[in-house]
């Protein structure tokens, strides 16, 4: 006998939680709508739970909603006059979700397609469709059961899920543009670690401190480790603020930047991608903008998981097991999982494009990692409330990097644990206001040692801790005809710290930031039909005021203006302004004087150079100025179609860079002029190599003060400029059994080292983030338990000007399919499991050829800051739910 158990039922003045058998649809959706008069809505940007409250308590109906099946959801909500349906439908139909009436009161809300998953463990995917089995007949007999309740007053006091990414004011609509990755989309993608699903956005770069990523002539986007990194904009991953559930984590190694493969997948149940400079909400670092990764708190039962997979062509073999396990409770709940991943190395002798490279250069590194999480909340009267989220990683991962066959290599191996603890408590106060007080505690440690084959040896280690306490409230300030004006305010305290060992002088730091923030959001103008061309206008501002231990005052305001001319379309655009202070690393880092052949840098003779890098104390802080413009588009005349499209501009001042932007025309390009020394005498080459804390050559060409024709010098300093530019378009179209999206961006990135010098062009090169990328798929619903995805990824093609002469680097186009399964269909036995299979670049489509990766690095030929070495990968998953 099917049922619905553990529904959710909201209606004007009750929350609960109830027990129902057998509940049967009844009335037609037509028949409701006949009698269902148009009415002015107004329900914020918020998780679906939360938004589902709010309608229903403007409905006047009661809402069942099958168990699991909105917590891991968000929607964009609904501001104009609309039918109570019509409401509701917009609503549901970003997250794939249909609802059934079963009477006049009442309404069943359940996935479009087959059940996937529960909460963080999946559920998002879908549920099965149509009514329980039994039909009508079991439906009659069951009518008249009486429902068993168990009270869950707390429910209507989870204040925390109410303010979505991108605003701290419940029920404010952000004029900023967000990606939410849902579970359904973890789930579709086939991706099994955090980097690689992020990393999958168009507006990300894939160069910088990623795994797949290998020593380039671009500094600044070298991979020489495994960890994974988010770089929105292709402005640095230091440019993205990376946070869980609204907490910042410790960043790695010398305080370079989070890396995210310590959230395991199986935590999440959604991913807030907010693009757009938000310092004024959330502080320095989020001048490109913000991932939130939002963890699980809310579901019973557990989850087993197992998947393995390879890359056809060689290395690269996976295998990773999860579990998972929630409980929930009157008025409290909690979640507790873990999470084991062990993957290969693949290295340069395994691919044919790199078989004349260092044979054992790692084109990804060997790796392994065990995560553990958990998350609870405790209600302890009707307006106090507990919650606590908890994560643990640790993780390995060894590289080795070999500069040509026969020449420098060098075999670094690393461990890192790191962890995050977040308590917060949450309690209502007089006038309709909500306050909390929170904190986190944070710390990552790493140990490294590496060898190379000139007998050289190296060992280090970091440590990074970061902690805060903050407090904040939120209510309704002033009425206006048209709505409430709210506000939050608020303030804190985070104290950041490094302890470094890195082989050569001992680094520490501290920094110590103290914080107030306030933000205000008024409905200037009612949602109204009667006014063409005016239909809504909402009005968002912020500031915030840091005072950085060594740097000062900062204080970064923020703009959001939403203007909606109809009911379906909704113009937005924000203004704002970002604070960014140095890095530990970028003042502290070791001075290490490298020893290369000239023409590895450029020259066009021979001889040998100095390549002179390291941290610079005197540095100062960055600062950008944001705008954004865009609009959003559900047209009611066709159910199911979402277009939006934005426009960004980011003018970054005294942006904090590696002069030398393109090592292999560190000696050949004029721009480099200033930071380059000719014809060094041997007295001022040693005295650089003796103030450097460490000396290594990357030749095998022995030293000689007389073959050097050159020093470059290419230590951090505050850059003139930096102007990033370009436009997203995305759309969503969901008909039937089949789900249709595209995600395209476009970029544009001019820099300038110098105020003397002409901006240059940044994006479009060769090891530069790509000036277009695009994500664009389909989903089919075969039947109630099978699903296919297709997804195609496309980056542009690019100018190799590091090769002379220059040359183009082809665009890189590939495939990727999944494929979900209920093995109940096959037995009554099996119920509960699933097994999927995922393959990624399924036309296995090889890196594009690319000489000038080969110039620094012998047999190199590709760019893997935009194309990965992997090829065609096939893994295959089984999960158990119970």
């Amino acid at each position: 006998m099917n049922k619905l158990k553990n529904l959710i039922v909201a209606t004007a003045s009750s929350l609960a939680i109830i027990s129902v058998e057998n509940t049967a649809y009844g009335q037609s959706v037509s028949a409701a709508n006949a009698s269902d008069a148009r009415r002015v809505w107004r329900i914020a940007a918020q998780p679906l739970a939360d938004a589902l409250i709010a309608w229903s308590e403007q409905a006047d109906m009661i809402v069942l909603v099958s168990d699991g099946v909105a917590s891991d959801m968000g929607t964009r909500g609904v501001a104009g006059s609309y039918t109570k349906l019509e409401a509701l439908e917009r609503l549901l139909r970003p997250a794939g979700l249909s609802f059934r009436l079963q009477d006049a009161q009442t309404l069943v809300v359940a996935p479009a397609i087959q059940k996937v998953s529960h909460a963080a463990r999946g559920d998002a995917a879908g549920a099965d469709q149509g009514p329980p089995s039994g039909g009508a007949q079991n439906a009659a007999q069951d009518a008249g059961k009486p429902a068993r309740r168990e009270t869950r007053p707390a429910l209507e006091n989870e204040r925390d899920e109410v303010v979505v990414t991108g605003t701290r004011i419940r029920g404010a609509l952000p004029a900023a543009p967000i990606e939410t990755i849902t579970r359904l989309d973890i789930e579709r993608s086939g991706k099994s670690q955090t980097g690689d699903l992020l990393r999958a956005l168009p507006q990300t770069f894939t160069g910088g401190l990623n795994p797949t990523v290998q020593p380039t002539t671009i500094a600044a986007n070298s991979g020489f480790g495994g960890d994974s990194t988010v770089n929105l904009r292709g402005m640095g991953p230091d440019a993205t603020l990376v946070l869980v559930n609204g907490r910042r984590l410790a960043p790695i190694s010398g305080g370079e930047t989070t890396d995210i493969s310590a959230i395991p997948l199986a935590a999440l149940k959604r991913v807030d991608v907010l693009l757009d400079g938000s310092s004024a909400l959330y502080g320095a670092d989020a001048v490109a903008g913000v991932v939130n990764f939002i963890v699980a708190d809310d579901y019973d039962g557990g989850e087993l998981r197992a998947r393995a997979g390879g890359a056809i062509q060689g290395g690269g073999f996976e295998q990773g097991y999860s579990a998972a396990i929630g409980e929930r409770w009157t008025n409290g709940s909690f979640v507790l999982g873990g999470d084991y991943l062990k993957q290969n190395a693949i290295f340069a002798s395994e691919r044919d494009f790199s078989e004349t490279a260092g044979p054992m250069n790692s084109l990804l590194p060997a790796q392994r990692q065990w995560s553990g999480f958990l998350s609870g909340r405790q209600d302890v009267s009707g307006a106090v409330s507990f919650d606590i989220l908890g994560l643990f990683t640790h993780r390995d991962f060894e590289r080795v990097t070999e500069y040509g066959a026969g020449g420098f290599a060098d075999a670094k191996e690393n461990e890192t644990q790191s962890f995050l603890i977040a308590p917060r408590a949450v309690t209502d106060l007089p006038a309709g206001w909500s306050a909390q007080i929170g904190g986190s505690l944070s710390r990552s440690v790493r140990e490294s040692e590496a060898n190379d084959n000139f007998g050289g040896s190296f060992a280090a280690r970091t440590e990074n801790g970061a902690w805060t306490l903050d407090a904040n409230a939120e209510g309704a300030v002033a009425a206006l005809p048209s709505g409430d004006i709210r506000a939050a305010i608020g303030g804190g305290h985070r104290r950041e710290s490094l302890d470094a060992d890195l082989g050569g002088a001992p680094r520490k730091g501290t920094r110590k930031v103290s914080y107030a923030f306030a933000e205000m959001s008024a409905p200037l103008i009612a949602p109204s039909d009667v006014r063409t061309g005016l239909n809504s206008l909402d009005l968002n501002a912020a500031i915030r005021v840091e005072d950085h231990t060594g740097f000062g005052v900062a204080a970064t305001p923020k703009l959001g203006l939403r203007y909606a001319p109809l009911p379906d379309l909704v113009f937005r655009g924000t203004w704002g302004e970002s604070f960014k202070a140095p890095r530990f690393d970028q003042l502290l880092a070791d001075n290490v004087v490298t020893l290369w052949d000239a023409a590895s840098l450029g020259g066009m003779g021979p001889g040998l150079a100095l390549l002179d890098f390291g941290g610079n104390p005197a540095l100062q802080p960055e600062r950008a100025e944001s705008w954004t413009a865009g609009f959003d588009f559900s047209p009611r005349f066709l159910s199911g179609f979402d277009l939006s499209f934005t426009w960004f501009d980011i003018d970054f001042q005294d942006r904090i860079v590696s002069p030398i932007v393109n090592l292999g025309s560190a000696l050949s390009d004029p721009v480099n002029i200033p930071f380059t020394d000719f014809g060094p005498s041997p007295a001022a080459q040693a005295a650089l190599i003796d103030g450097a804390d460490r000396f290594l050559a990357v030749t095998a060409s022995p030293y000689d003060p007389d073959a050097v024709v050159a020093v470059v010098h290419s230590g951090f300093v505050n850059a003139s400029a930096q102007e990033v530019s370009g436009a997203d378009l995305s759309l969503n179209y969901t008909t039937g059994d089949i789900s249709l999206f595209a995600n395209l961006s476009w970029l544009r990135i001019d820099s300038q080292t110098l105020a003397a010098l002409p901006l240059t062009r940044q994006s479009g090169f060769i090891f530069q983030p790509a000036k277009f990328r695009a994500r664009s798929g389909a989903s089919w619903t075969v039947d109630d338990g099978f699903v296919v995805n297709a997804i195609v990824n496309h980056v542009a093609g690019s100018i190799d000007n590091v090769a002379f002469p220059q040359g183009e680097v082809s665009a890189w186009t590939t495939l990727d399919l999944t494929a979900q399964y209920r093995l109940e269909a096959l037995s009554p036995a099996l119920q509960g499991f699933e097994a999927s299979l995922a393959i990624t670049n399924a036309l296995d489509r090889d890196p594009p050829f690319a000489a000038g990766g080969g110039v620094a690095f012998p047999g190199m030929f590709f760019d893997s800051a935009n194309a990965s070495p992997v090829g065609r990968f096939i893994a295959a998953t089984i999960r158990y739910e119970f």
